[in-house]
């Protein structure tokens, strides 16, 4: 079974603007809102491709108005989730576009009780895939992940985790059995800047199996991504017209497209592949817009590269 946590999630304000003109106000050319955070983004790509999984949130299980209308954006779409605490509001998020140029502004949450971390704990099992996404809420403690990677590394569970900042350098102490990460991110928890992809071979050498973070991935938007394990190296890119700018979930859809791999058993090359071309298809049509048959087709497209 696959775990998908996320401690803060969102509910994330889409807003189309128009600048005013002449000193008038400006306007709301489109707004929406939806339920928001990494795990449930990956939940979305693993339901439509038919694979098994799980979703743990932080919190949104309480009579907060923020928790009732969590809720009801995920009847609405079906996606069925378990909360740890039901305290902590859920943050609102800003994605604000005007003309061609989109940016995300993220609040950072609230601190959690975690009163029903013990269902989770009981519910991973030996095999089990638990993966830890996002960033933790202000206030948490920043080892928070990396506690959990020891505890659930000892119990034969295979642990990922796709975050940044502080708790992505304690998690990568701990020793996670696969880490996704995009360059900026990698750059922060070592405290020096990664020049590009092309110096990831050398650094997993010299750096990473070293310290035993032997099966990774490093993301790079259009310029494509690094995945490695003990035995094998590959960088993939999609060959196709890249898309410009920023698009929320790609690293998302990377994720899951690597998940998805390893639970139909796929090798490392294959893996790397679907998980390029599955970031590729949120590029082009959105989290919402994503489509297993247009994977298959731009899966066709990706060039990977043994390094």
């Amino acid at each position: 079974m696959i775990h998908l946590v996320t401690l803060n999630p969102a509910l994330d304000l889409g807003l189309e603007l128009k600048d005013p003109v002449h000193g008038k106000i400006g306007e709301v050319l489109h707004s929406n809102v939806e339920a928001g955070g990494k795990a449930l983004n990956i939940a979305r790509f693993l339901r439509k491709s038919g694979i098994p999984y799980t979703t743990w949130l932080g919190t949104g299980g309480g009579n907060h108005p923020t928790h009732v209308l969590f809720r009801r954006l995920l009847e609405r779409e079906g996606l069925p989730v378990r909360f740890l605490s039901s305290k902590a509001p859920v943050r609102l998020n800003v994605i604000v576009g005007m003309g061609n140029k989109i940016q995300k502004y993220n609040h950072p949450g609230f601190e959690l009780d975690l009163a029903d971390f013990g269902k989770l704990e009981r519910s991973v099992k030996r095999g089990d895939l638990l993966v830890m996404t996002g960033r933790l809420p202000q206030g948490m403690n920043q080892a928070l992940y990396a506690a959990w990677v020891k505890s659930f590394n000892r119990k034969g569970v295979w642990t990922v985790v796709d975050t940044s900042g502080p708790p992505l350098y304690e998690a990568l102490q701990a020793k996670p059995w696969f880490f996704k990460v995009n360059l900026d991110e990698l750059s922060e928890a070592l405290g020096w800047r990664v020049p590009g992809l092309f110096a990831i071979p050398q650094l997993r050498r010299t750096v990473l199996n070293k310290i035993g973070l032997v099966h990774g991935a490093v993301t790079d938007g259009a310029f494509g991504a690094v995945v490695w394990n003990e035995q094998e190296i590959f960088q993939v890119k999609y060959s196709g017209k890249p898309i410009n700018g920023f698009v929320v979930g790609t690293g998302d859809g990377f994720l899951a497209g690597c998940l998805r791999g390893v639970h139909q058993n796929k090798n490392l090359k294959d893996r790397a592949a679907l998980a390029c071309a599955t970031a590729t298809s949120v590029a082009q049509m959105g989290i919402m817009g994503f489509k297993p048959q247009m994977v298959s087709k731009l899966v066709k497209s990706v060039k990977v590269k043994k390094v």
